[in-house]
């Protein structure tokens, strides 16, 4: 799979959006040796488990919901639209 571009850091943490990845449209967060995504469209977790704290987690969602239209945009900056 090609270098997933970074689209943006929050406390340390990255959030990319993988080149040629599969649907549903979704952010990749990563960092503090754990990962976890986010689908763009109903703003649910997709991982059943994650290493992040909850309190991570809800300043994480908090982060995506606030730039949503930024992610949606890298998003189909990098895929085509059936």
């Amino acid at each position: 799979m090609p270098i997933a571009p970074v689209v943006f850091v929050f406390e340390s943490l990255k959030f990319k959006i993988n080149a040629n990845d599969h649907s549903p449209p979704h952010v990749h967060v990563e960092g503090r040796g754990t990962s976890v995504r986010i689908n763009l469209l109903t703003l649910d977790f997709m991982d059943d488990h994650t290493d992040f704290s909850q309190r991570t987690l809800d300043r994480v969602m908090g982060e995506v919901i606030k730039r949503k239209d930024e992610l949606m945009e890298e998003w189909e900056k990098y895929h085509e639209e059936n």
